[in-house]
Formats: structure tokens, C-alpha cells, sequence
């Protein structure tokens, strides 16, 4: 049997307008009984009814989320630390993939609607994002990830991509590295294009581009390794998916990292800690990506202005086993 709103004001010693109040933080209630009523909620492990708050409100408590796809490790640890938070502020998170495709997007947003969200997390699979209107009619908050979209109306975070695309340059050309391949799974979005342009800057030269493609039209490894060119003695890999598919094609091609070719990959999981060799790469800031998310999300529920804030997380470039001297 579910617990009840009642049962919580009765463990709590509270009223259940209190209870009420607290979980709808629709009125201000005294701290300590705020803490009696989140210590109730967590001994019962009482959830919200969202049919009820439905019908109370107008809106459910549920945050929904599109990614372009769930199989990303990068976009899932960001859905992961945003679920974090709202099970901790008694919200309900409910997650689509538009599988990098606009018309299965505007579809799955079309969807999350309707079940009226508190609010909404976006990473758009391209700058047209043409949900932005639906998302706009129906009045529902938003918040944008890792990709910037034209007519922004909307608060988005994201890293510093060009100084991301100069680190691994510059740690590359400490190594003596100048003719180094990029691997992306596309070359046409926003933030890989920074990251190249970036890195392009620094190197003097343009980086040979390897492009692997999305998940349901990627290349095979032999396909890849057909494009790689002999003469680069590095390769950037600017996804984590690239990462594994960069490691892949070398591996078919014969070529040891890094005593044939280093490799820097991007967002440091915990398999390139422990891989062999250790694989240099630079690490985004999930959590504090997320934190920043949710918090400018949980302001626009609130009725607080909509600022349209850009904010710039710095990365880490975290070096290791992958990446040695060229002359090696």
C-alpha cells in the first residue's frame, strides 16, 4: 500500500498542509518542521502521486528529459546526476532519445508534454531544435545542455570546447606530434567543430578528420581503418564513443599506443583508468554541469527570471599511459 500525504504529516508531527507545502515548496515553512517533513518522507520512502498532483496543480511532478542518446555514456551520466537531484526534490524524471533524428525528437518532446512536466532538460541533436516552440507554448521550463541551438530561449551549460580542442593540441605538441587525425562521429556539430577549430589554431595545420558516424549508421572498425592515414603519429578522439572506435581501428591495423601513435580520448570513464595502456583524455565536469542544470531549472519552476545564462565549465585534460613522444 502507497503512503499517503496524511501519513507522512502524522510521522512527522506536522499538518498535512505542512507536508504539503514542503513537498510543493509552494509556501515558505519554518526550517525545523521542513526537516521533520524531508526526515518523514526518506523513513516512509513516500512518492508523490503524480495523477494527484495532476489535478491539484496543472502540473505533475516530473522533469522530463530528451538526450540525443541514451547509449552515450557522456549523456547518460548527465541524465543519471540530473535524476539525482530530482528524486531528492521530489521530482520524477522521465527520459526519450530523439536517436539524433529532429522529426523523432519533436515526437518524443510532443510526448514528454503530455504529462504537463514541472519543467524540461534538453541536449538538442542539432541547433534547429524544433521543439523549442512546442516546449515554449506549453509554458514548461527549460534548460539546455552540451549544445547550443538558434533562438535560444533558454539557460545552457556546457565546457569550454576550444579550450578543450587546445589542450589536447598543446599536450600533443609537447610531445613533438604534428600531424595528428581527429575522430568524431560527426564533424557538423557545434561543439566538435570548436574543439577541431580550436585545435587547428594550435597545431597550424588542419587535423585529418575521421568521421565514424551515429549509432545506427556508424562505420566498422575496417571502415575506419581504411581512412586512417599513415603518416599521423596521434589521434584526438572527440567523443567517448570515438575513443573506443579510435582504440579499435588501431588495434586493426596493428599500431600500438603508444609506442606507434598516441591517443587522447574524451570524457574520462572509469575503464580508461584501468585500460592498457591508461588512456589520456579530457574529462568534462558532469556533476557540476548537472548541479549548475538542475539548479537553473528548479529557479525557472519557481517563477524566478529567465536569464538565459551561458555558462562554460572549464575541462580537465588528465594525462596517462596513451599519449608519449613522437620520436618513442
Amino acid at each position: 500500500m502507497s503512503v499517503t500525504i496524511k501519513q507522512v504529516a502524522e510521522y512527522a508531527g506536522v499538518s498535512a498542509a505542512t507536508v504539503s507545502n514542503v513537498l510543493s515548496e509552494s509556501k515558505p515553512v519554518r526550517e525545523e518542521s521542513r526537516r521533520k517533513v524531508v526526515a518523514a518522507v526518506k523513513a516512509l520512502n513516500y512518492r508523490a502521486n503524480p495523477a494527484a498532483s495532476l489535478l491539484r496543480s496543472g502540473k505533475s511532478n516530473v522533469i522530463g528529459a530528451i538526450v540525443p542518446n541514451i547509449q552515450n555514456p557522456f549523456f547518460s551520466a548527465m541524465l543519471a546526476a540530473i535524476e539525482r537531484h530530482c528524486g531528492r526534490d521530489g521530482y520524477d524524471l522521465i527520459v526519450a532519445s530523439s536517436n539524433d533524428d529532429e522529426a523523432t525528437e519533436i515526437a518524443r518532446v510532443r510526448s514528454l508534454l503530455t504529462w504537463r512536466p514541472a519543467g524540461l532538460f534538453a541536449i538538442p541533436c542539432s541547433r534547429n531544435f524544433r521543439s523549442q516552440d512546442l516546449i515554449t507554448t506549453a509554458n514548461v521550463p527549460l534548460v539546455l545542455a552540451d549544445r547550443c541551438i538558434d533562438g535560444q530561449n533558454a539557460d545552457f551549460v556546457e565546457i569550454d570546447n576550444r579550450l578543450a580542442g587546445r589542450m589536447a593540441a598543446k599536450h600533443l605538441m609537447k610531445l613533438g606530434h604534428s600531424r595528428i587525425a581527429v575522430v568524431a562521429p560527426s564533424f557538423t556539430v557545434d561543439n566538435v567543430k570548436e574543439r577541431l577549430a580550436a585545435m587547428t589554431d594550435e597545431l597550424g595545420q588542419p587535423a585529418v578528420q575521421i568521421q565514424i558516424g551515429h549509432a545506427d549508421s556508424r562505420l566498422s572498425v575496417d571502415e575506419v581503418a581504411a581512412r586512417w592515414m599513415d603518416d599521423c603519429t596521434a589521434v584526438v578522439a572527440f567523443t567517448n564513443s570515438a575513443t573506443l572506435m579510435a582504440l579499435a581501428a588501431l588495434r586493426h591495423l596493428g599500431r600500438r599506443v603508444p609506442d606507434d601513435v598516441s591517443l587522447v580520448g574524451f570524457d574520462d570513464y572509469d575503464w580508461m583508468a584501468v585500460a592498457g595502456p591508461s588512456i589520456t583524455a579530457i574529462r568534462q565536469p558532469v556533476r557540476e554541469m548537472a548541479q549548475f542544470a538542475w539548479d537553473s531549472l528548479r529557479m525557472r519552476i519557481k517563477g524566478g527570471e529567465n536569464l538565459n545564462t551561458h555558462t562554460m565549465h572549464r575541462p580537465e585534460l588528465i594525462i596517462r599511459e596513451s599519449t608519449a613522444p613522437a620520436s618513442r
